[in-house]
C-alpha cells in the first residue's frame, strides 16, 4: 500500500475507504485500517511532514510489540549503498558481505550470515520495488530484433503489387552503436545473413548475443532458464564463438537497448522513408544505412559524443575477433538430371555431365556457391549461384558436341516432331533453339510447346505457331497464353500419312478404341524416324 497517497486522498480528495481502495487497488478493509491506525498515531497527523516515508509509516503503525531477537543481536547495514556498490563491474553481493562480516562485532552486536544477509537485501529490494540495473560493459552483449513498422517494394510491371520489407536491427549494448537492414523474407537463410552482415559492420563479436524470441532463433522458450534455439542459429553461434541468450518471452526491458533503436527506427528514419517509393531492395537499404550511418553519429542528448564517438574510444577494441571464414547457410534439396543435361533449384539451371543423366544428387546452396554431392556424400562440383530465375548456369564441358550424344532429347527429335505437326510449328520450334547459345537449354519448351498439340489438337497449334512466326514471338509464354483460341478453329494439320481434319482428331481422342488414334499414328511415325536417324 502506498500510505501517503492513501492520505492524500483522504484527506485532500474527500474520499471514503471505499472509493480509495477501488482507485489504489487494495482491499476495502486494510485501507480503513490504516487510517484508523493513523488517526491513533499520536507520532503522526496531516499533513505529512517531507521527511515521512512509507517506510517509516509502516514501522511505525503496524511495528510488533517488543523488539525482535534478531535485531537485539545482530547488526544492521546499509542496504541502498550496497544496492549502489552492485553496479560496479565484477562486484558480488558474497564479496560485500565478507567485507561487512569482517569489521566483526559492534556494540556488542555480531554480523549477520550471509544467508540472512541476502534475505534483508531482498526484502529491502522489494519493499523499494526496484527493477535491477544491467550494468553495461564494451564488447560484451549484442541484442536483436525487428523494428515494428515496415516498409514496401512496388513493382514497375504490376504498380498495384506490393512487397513487404522486415527491417532487422541489430546493436552493441554498451555503445548503442546500431546495424539495420531491410529483409523481404524472414526465413533462417536471410536470417543468417543479416547476422553476418551485422558483425561484419562492428567489425568484432561479443561474447554473448540477446535475441528476441522470433521462430529463426528460438523454436522454443517456456521457461527461459532452457530455451530449443534454432539449430542453424545455433550452429551460427558456434561457429562465431559466442552465446545465444534469448530474452524472456513478452519481456522487453530484457533487450532494452535494442528496444530503444526500434523506437528510433520508427520515430525518426522509417516515419521518413514510408513517403518514399522505392523498386528494389537494393536502393531501399542504401537510403536506410545513410540514415542509420548518420543517426550514429548524432551526439547524445546532452553530451559532446555520439554511438560511433563511443564505439570507437571504448568498445571496438574490446570486441572478440572475427572468423576467418563467415558463417554460411546451406540449403539442401534432392534434385534429379533431366534430359536436358541439367537440375534446377530455385528456378534456375545448372549443368552437369551426361553420366549423371537422369540421376538424383544432394544440393547444398550457400549464398554464393551451389555444392553438388552424390546421394553417398562425395562431392562432385561447385556452381556460381544465380539469383535470376529461368538463368541457366553452364559449364561448356557438360554440353554434348554432337547431336546423337545427347540421348532421348536432341535437335532432330524436337525438329522430327514439329514436322509432324506442320512447317510453321518446325519454323517455330527451329527459332526458340536458335535464341539460346546451347541448343540443349531451349529443350524444356520445346517439349512444353509440342505437348499442345496432345492438350489441344495439332491443327491449333499449327494454326497458333502460323501467327506467332509471323508476328515474331516465338516461345512458349505466347504460345500457352494464345492457343486455347485456336482450338475451335477448323485447321488441317499435314503429316506423312495424308491430311489429318480436326474432328478426326477429335474423335480419336474420344474414342479409346480406335486402332488407329493419332497418338499412336504420331507414336509409330517418330519410330520411324528415329530409326532413319
Amino acid at each position: 500500500m502506498d500510505y501517503k497517497k492513501v492520505l492524500r486522498l483522504h484527506y485532500e480528495n474527500k474520499l471514503s475507504g471505499r472509493e480509495i481502495a477501488a482507485t489504489s487497488g487494495c482491499s476495502k478493509t486494510s485501507v480503513n485500517e490504516f487510517l484508523k491506525r493513523f488517526r491513533e498515531c499520536q507520532e503522526l497527523s496531516y499533513p505529512l511532514s517531507e521527511d515521512v516515508t512509507n517506510e517509516f509509516i509502516e514501522k511505525l503503525l503496524y511495528k510488533k510489540p517488543g523488539i525482535s531477537s534478531e535485531q537485539s543481536l545482530y547488526r544492521d547495514f546499509d542496504k541502498e549503498a550496497v544496492h549502489k556498490a552492485l553496479a560496479r563491474k565484477g562486484e558480488t553481493l558474497k564479496h560485500l558481505w565478507q567485507k561487512y562480516n569482517a569489521i566483526g562485532v559492534v556494540d556488542g552486536l555480531k554480523p549477520l550470515s550471509y544467508r540472512q544477509y541476502c534475505r534483508r537485501y531482498n526484502e529491502w529490494i522489494d519493499s523499494k520495488q526496484i527493477s535491477f540495473h544491467i550494468q553495461r560493459y564494451p564488447g560484451v552483449n549484442i541484442e536483436l530484433d525487428y523494428a515494428g513498422k515496415q516498409l514496401e517494394l512496388r513493382d514497375k510491371q504490376n504498380p498495384e503489387k506490393r512487397t513487404k520489407v522486415t527491417i532487422f536491427i541489430a546493436a552493441l549494448t554498451y555503445s548503442d552503436f546500431f546495424y539495420a537492414e531491410g529483409m523481404t523474407c524472414c526465413d533462417i537463410r536471410n536470417w543468417i545473413r543479416v547476422n553476418n552482415n551485422a558483425l561484419a559492420y562492428f567489425g568484432g563479436v561479443t561474447p554473448t548475443v540477446t535475441s528476441d524470441n522470433c521462430k529463426v532463433a528460438v523454436q522454443e522458450n517456456r521457461d527461459w532458464i532452457a530455451p530449443s534455439l534454432n539449430k542453424d542459429f545455433q550452429a551460427w553461434a558456434e561457429h562465431n564463438d559466442t552465446v545465444l541468450t534469448p530474452a524472456r518471452v513478452k519481456a522487453p526491458k530484457w533487450k532494452p537497448v535494442v528496444e530503444g533503436h526500434v523506437k528510433i527506427m520508427n520515430m525518426h528514419i522509417l516515419i521518413d522513408m514510408e513517403e518514399m517509393i522505392f523498386y528494389s531492395l537494393e536502393d531501399l537499404n542504401r537510403v536506410l544505412w545513410e540514415k542509420v550511418y548518420r543517426e550514429n553519429r548524432v551526439n547524445f542528448s546532452g553530451l559532446n559524443y555520439s554511438r560511433y564517438d563511443l564505439y570507437i574510444q571504448e568498445e571496438k577494441e574490446a570486441l572478440l575477433p572475427l572468423p576467418l571464414t563467415k558463417f554460411e547457410y546451406l540449403e539442401r534439396k534432392i534434385v534429379k538430371v533431366a534430359q536436358d543435361f541439367s537440375f534446377t533449384f530455385d528456378k534456375v539451371h545448372y549443368s552437369m555431365p551426361r553420366k549423371y543423366l537422369k540421376n538424383q544428387l544432394e544440393i547444398r546452396a550457400g549464398e554464393k556457391e551451389i555444392y553438388v554431392y552424390n546421394l553417398n556424400g562425395d562431392h562432385i562440383r561447385t556452381h556460381n549461384r544465380s539469383y535470376t530465375p529461368k538463368d541457366w548456369v553452364i559449364i561448356p564441358s557438360d554440353m554434348p558436341k554432337e547431336y546423337h550424344d545427347y540421348g532421348y532429347w536432341n535437335v532432330p527429335y524436337f525438329q522430327m516432331k514439329a514436322s509432324k505437326i506442320g512447317p510453321n510449328t518446325r519454323a517455330l520450334i527451329d527459332r526458340v533453339m536458335t535464341k539460346f547459345s546451347y541448343p540443349v537449354q531451349s529443350f524444356r519448351s520445346c517439349f512444353g510447346i509440342l505437348r499442345f498439340a496432345e492438350r489441344y489438337s495439332p491443327g491449333a497449334l499449327e494454326a497458333c505457331c502460323h501467327d506467332a512466326v509471323l508476328e515474331g514471338k516465338c516461345n512458349y509464354t505466347y504460345i500457352s497464353n494464345t492457343i486455347a483460341a485456336y482450338y475451335s478453329e477448323p485447321t488441317s494439320v499435314q503429316t506423312d500419312t495424308g491430311d489429318v481434319s480436326n474432328d478426326t482428331i477429335k474423335g480419336a481422342y474420344k474414342d479409346d478404341d480406335t486402332k488407329y488414334s493419332l497418338k499412336n499414328l504420331l507414336k509409330r511415325q517418330e519410330q520411324e524416324v528415329r530409326h532413319e536417324i
